[in-house]
């Protein structure tokens, strides 16, 4: 299928810089990751979709971006569309009018934010999109450009706010969710899995089996991100010493701190902190002048990253 350039289920372990030949979107069902599109910074956690434009250079502030699963496609417009625009044509195999594609285009064009709490509908669709590209169906084709105009939809009515959230919430939900907020906030305590479950009111088996469903992850690997996040913006944003950073963030030695945090990026923190003070704004503004990554560039990079 020409028109699609690249799709799957993969890790994301880095994101350099770069622009594509056609439209992004992808599904984030497990991570939590700082992504910059031309130069602007975006958090993008578990449960978002997160979309850019031909013209955009993205990537990541991180030379690595850890343990984080997305669903992705990338495909082509009627052209290449190298400048800002605001508007642009899809391909006539999607099967959108005129005035369709102008109402679609010029959301995605006009929107400052790139990020979005994914819908229900979007967290069946983009699974459901990906599966049916990699099935061998007679009817594959027809049937993925069919989901492929229903992500579209979808995602012009969660970037103008248009879209309704149906998804409902057990009681043990609803206690997770308050929890989820609670850790943001408190990330530097040492939680214990039975301290969480004792909040929630919930057995420490439920409390993972929610985790998995709302974060993609277990309870302390939620933790570990939302710490590591922290982290990351003591190191950028103040000259708080690395020492104490490790401590208010819930480690319990700058050692550790240390190890996970290169782990993590692939960088001790000084020399994250020393990379990100390099980032000026000239530099980031440097991030509209990027060439487009090549299709084949694109594809070998999903292929190597490609969860099983």
């Amino acid at each position: 299928m020409k028109e699609i350039i690249s799709y799957g289920r993969f890790q994301c372990k880095e994101l350099t810089p770069h622009k594509n030949r056609g439209m992004e979107i992808t599904f984030i069902e497990k991570g939590m990751m700082e992504w910059i599109v031309e130069g602007v910074p975006e958090k993008v956690e578990s449960g978002s979709v997160f979309f850019t434009l031909p013209w955009q250079g993205h990537g990541s502030l991180n030379p690595q971006e850890p343990d984080n699963t997305v669903w992705h496609v990338l495909f082509h417009l009627e052209k290449d569309y190298p400048c800002p625009r605001k508007g642009f044509r899809f391909s006539e195999m999607l099967g959108f009018t005129d005035s369709e594609m102008k109402l679609l285009s010029s959301t995605f064009c006009s929107s400052e934010k790139h990020a979005f709490r994914a819908t229900p509908a979007m967290r069946w669709l983009m699974p459901a999109l990906i599966n049916e590209l990699q099935s061998t169906h007679e009817l594959r084709k027809l049937h993925s450009f069919s989901l492929l105009r229903a992500v579209l939809v979808e995602l012009k009515r969660t970037v103008s706010g248009e879209a309704v959230d149906t998804d409902t919430h057990s009681w043990s939900e609803k206690k997770v969710q308050s929890l989820l907020t609670k850790l943001s906030s408190n990330c530097d305590q040492q939680w214990t899995l039975k301290q969480m479950a004792d909040r929630c009111g919930i057995q420490r088996t439920r409390l993972n089996a929610v985790f998995q469903k709302l974060t993609g992850g277990t309870p302390m690997e939620y933790l570990s991100r939302l710490r590591m996040q922290r982290a990351k913006t003591l190191l950028r944003e103040t000259d708080i010493k690395v020492i104490d950073i490790a401590f208010e963030c819930g480690f319990s030695s700058s050692q550790y701190f240390a190890n996970t945090f290169k782990h993590a990026t692939g960088m001790t923190p000084s020399g994250y902190r020393t990379h990100c003070a390099g980032l000026t704004a000239d530099e980031l503004r440097k991030w509209k002048d990027i060439d487009f990554r090549s299709e084949q560039e694109e594809r070998r990079r999903v292929q190597t990253f490609s969860a099983k």
